[in-house]
């Protein structure tokens, strides 16, 4: 933010000397017609006279102002993208109150089938442009109040789940946050990941992103959450 306050600071300064000096030369022109002879005579050879001057300051001032400015803007995107990479657009409760309106998503509001099943589910994620998984993780699902909780093993380390779900709009958000200690050390500095997902009826599984933000690291990309196991958690002995 520095950076692009002092590109700001300097545009101005650059359209004020430019201006300022367009000025001086059309006072120079004035007071060469109510002079001498020989400063009349030396005004005439010069290329920058009266208010023509004054618009050529003007032109290019405003031609360097636009290219810092420019710059500025440029310098500006990037920090933001920065800034907000790897952090949600909305919150959790945000997320799952929205209804699929995409074709793949227009079996949502059957009730046939439950999707939201308690027990053992296979997820990967995408980073580092590769997948990492499957990994096991297990799940319990409170229809009454709509919140979901579990614990996991990933390559990143262990961790605990936190989160809440939409039947009618088979939406879930869930909160990862890792034990610190565990796993891989380079990754893990016990940070929350955010993961929002949405059902894909064609593939049989939760699809949408994971978001981080640590003071080491800021990403997101692709996650995938699969049923893949019976109530009773063989998860359990691994995490444990």
């Amino acid at each position: 933010m520095h950076i692009v306050f002092r590109l700001v600071l300097i545009v101005a300064l650059v359209v004020i000397l430019v201006h300022s000096q367009g000025a001086r030369g059309g006072s120079r022109g004035g007071g060469s017609r109510g002079g001498s002879g020989y400063r009349g005579g030396t005004n005439r050879g010069s290329t920058c006279q009266g208010s023509n001057c004054h618009k050529a300051g003007i032109i290019v001032g405003s031609v360097i102002g636009g290219i810092l400015g420019l710059i500025a803007i440029i310098f500006l995107i990037i920090f933001c993208c920065r800034r907000y990479r790897g952090r949600p657009s909305e919150s959790n409760a945000s997320f799952i109150t929205k209804s699929s309106t995409n074709e793949r998503n227009k079996t949502y509001q059957t009730y046939e089938e439950n999707y939201f099943k308690n027990g053992d589910w296979m997820s990967r994620y995408y980073q580092y442009g590769q997948w990492h998984g499957p990994h096991l993780m297990s799940i319990t699902f409170d229809h009454a109040t709509g919140r979901v909780t579990g614990h996991g093993y990933d390559d990143v380390g262990k961790f605990t789940i936190d989160g809440t779900f939409s039947e009618e709009n088979q939406r879930i958000a869930l909160t990862k946050i890792y034990a610190l200690g565990t796993g891989d050390a380079k990754e893990n500095f016990g940070h929350a990941v955010s993961v929002k997902l949405i059902w894909n009826t064609s593939h049989g599984q939760f699809e949408g992103k994971w978001f981080v933000q640590t003071n080491n690291y800021r990403g997101e990309d692709k996650f995938e959450l699969k049923f893949g196991g019976s109530s009773e958690s063989f998860l359990e002995k691994r995490v444990d």
